[in-house]
C-alpha cells in the first residue's frame, strides 16, 4: 500500500499516532482567548484526545490572582460538552457539565495566581462533536473592553509584525496605558522585539507568571524606539507590551516586530567534502514541465534535532533533520519528524523536503493536527514540495516522512519560503 493511499484512508489514525507523543506540548492544541471576548469553535474528530478518549479543544487565557470569573460554554445542537479548567501546569482546578442548563457547562471560580490558565471544551463521550461558543467573563457578567487588565490585543509569532494604536483608554501599567501581544516561546529561545513609532515608546516583557522580566526605552533605531533582546527561560505564553515612556507622552500608532529563531547548535568546522551539495537537476519526461530546482548549496540553519524532538523553522530558513530510531511513528511504523512554524493569515508558503537518502513525503498540519496539504514528488527527483496559502495566523506543523510503507532513515533538508 502506498503512503498516499494509506493517508487518504487512515490519515486521522496515522496522524494521531504521529502527534500522540507530542500531545503534551500545549502549543499544538491551544488557542488564545481574552477575558470578555467570547469566541466560537468546533470540536471535530481531528482534535486532540483527552485521557478518557474524548476529543477536546484548549483555550489559554491570562488571569490575575484574586480575579473572579465565570466561564460559559454554549453548545450548538444536541451534543453535550464538558468544561475543564486547568492551571498552567495542566493540573485540573475545576470542571462542570450542565451548570448553565443542559447541555451547557458553566464554571465560576476565583483565580489563585497571576499567569496563564487553560480552559478545555471536551465531549461528554468519545463520539461527541459540534459547534460551540466559549466566553470567559468577569463576575457580574459585563464584558471587559479591549483594554482588559492583561492588555492583550492578540497574538504575534516569531518573525512577524503587528500594528496597533495605543490610546489613553487602554489598560494601565504603572499608571500608563499599554497594549500587549501574546507570544508563545520555548525554553532557551531568544528573540528581539522592536517598537517603531513617532512618539517615545517603552517596551516590556511579561513572563508566563505575569512578572516584568525585561524593559527598555530607546535601544532601538531612530532614538525614541524601544528594543529588547531576551531569551525565554521557560516555555510558555509571554506578553510583549507597548507603553509610553512617561505619563505625559501622547501615544498613538505603532508597529511591533519580533525576530526569533531557535538557538543554533555549535557546528564543527566542515571538511571540504561535507559542504552541502547542489541538488541534482531532475530530468523532464516528454511534455512534462519540471519544477525549477534551487540553485547552489543551501545555507543550513541550526543543527539536527534529537530523535523525537519537535523542530522549529522560520520563513526563509533551510534546516536539516534525520529520520531515525526514536522519532515519531506513522501507523505503518515508519518514522516521522515534526517541525513547527508561525504563519500569518493569507501568507503563501512553499515547503520543500529534499533528501539524497530516501523518497521524501511531506504534510502540512494546523495547530490542532488537521491535515491541510500533503505531497510526494512535486519538488522533482523524489522530493516533496507543498505550496499553500495559510487561512489564519497561528502555529502550523510540518510532518516529514518517507514515501512507502518500508521504514527508511536518513538526513533530509527542509526549506520554508
Amino acid at each position: 500500500m502506498s503512503r498516499r493511499h494509506g493517508i487518504a484512508v487512515a490519515g486521522a489514525a496515522a496522524l494521531a499516532l504521529v502527534l500522540g507523543a507530542i500531545a503534551a506540548v500545549p502549543a499544538l492544541a491551544q488557542q488564545q482567548i481574552a477575558i470578555g471576548q467570547p469566541v466560537t469553535g468546533q470540536l471535530t474528530m481531528g482534535d486532540p484526545i483527552y485521557t478518557d478518549g474524548a476529543h477536546y479543544k484548549m483555550y489559554v487565557f491570562y488571569g490575575t490572582a484574586g480575579q473572579a470569573i465565570q466561564i460559559n460554554v454554549t453548545a450548538s445542537g444536541s451534543w453535550d460538552p464538558i468544561l475543564i479548567l486547568q492551571d498552567q501546569m495542566g493540573n485540573e482546578v475545576g470542571r462542570d457539565d450542565d451548570g448553565g442548563g443542559y447541555p451547557n457547562p458553566r464554571l465560576t471560580t476565583t483565580l489563585g495566581y497571576t499567569g496563564t490558565y487553560r480552559a478545555l471544551v471536551k465531549g461528554y463521550r468519545a463520539d461527541s462533536y459540534g459547534f460551540f461558543t466559549i466566553g470567559i467573563m468577569p463576575m457580574g457578567g459585563a464584558p471587559v473592553a479591549m483594554a482588559s487588565p492583561t492588555g492583550v490585543m492578540g497574538t504575534i509569532g516569531a518573525n512577524q509584525q503587528v500594528t496597533g494604536n495605543l490610546t489613553t483608554m487602554d489598560a494601565r501599567w504603572d499608571n500608563k496605558p499599554f497594549q500587549a501581544w501574546a507570544f508563545s516561546c520555548n525554553a532557551g529561545q531568544p528573540f528581539q522585539m522592536d517598537i517603531l513609532s513617532s512618539w517615545d515608546n517603552y517596551a516590556l516583557v511579561f513572563d508566563p507568571m505575569g512578572n516584568v522580566t525585561a524593559r527598555d526605552d530607546d535601544s532601538g533605531p531612530e532614538g525614541l524606539n524601544a528594543r529588547i533582546s531576551y531569551t525565554c527561560p521557560v516555555a510558555g505564553v509571554y506578553r510583549l507590551a507597548v507603553t509610553t515612556y512617561s505619563n505625559s507622552t501622547t501615544p498613538g500608532a505603532y508597529t511591533l516586530q519580533v525576530q526569533s529563531m531557535m538557538p543554533m547548535m555549535q557546528q564543527p568546522q566542515p571538511m571540504p567534502m561535507a559542504q552541502p551539495m547542489p541538488m541534482a537537476q531532475p530530468q523532464a519526461m516528454p511534455g512534462v514541465t519540471m519544477p525549477t530546482p534551487v540553485a547552489g548549496p543551501l545555507l543550513i540553519t541550526g543543527g539536527i534535532p534529537a530523535p523525537g524532538a519537535i523542530g522549529q523553522v522560520a520563513a526563509g530558513q533551510n534546516v536539516q533533520g534525520r529520520l531515525e530510531t526514536g522519532d515519531q511513528q506513522m501507523n505503518d511504523g515508519t518514522w516521522a519528524d515534526v517541525w513547527q512554524f508561525q504563519g500569518m493569515a493569507g501568507q503563501t508558503v512553499t515547503i520543500d523536503v529534499r533528501s539524497e537518502e530516501f523518497d521524501t513525503y511531506g504534510q502540512l498540519l494546523d495547530a490542532a493536527g488537521n491535515r491541510l496539504a500533503e505531497d510526494d514528488d512535486s519538488g522533482g527527483d523524489l522530493n516533496a514540495r507543498i505550496g499553500f496559502t495559510l487561512p489564519a495566523a497561528g502555529l502550523y506543523q510540518i510532518v516529514v516522512n518517507n514515501f512507502g510503507d518500508n521504514r527508511r532513515s536518513g538526513i533530509y533538508t527542509l526549506s520554508l519560503r
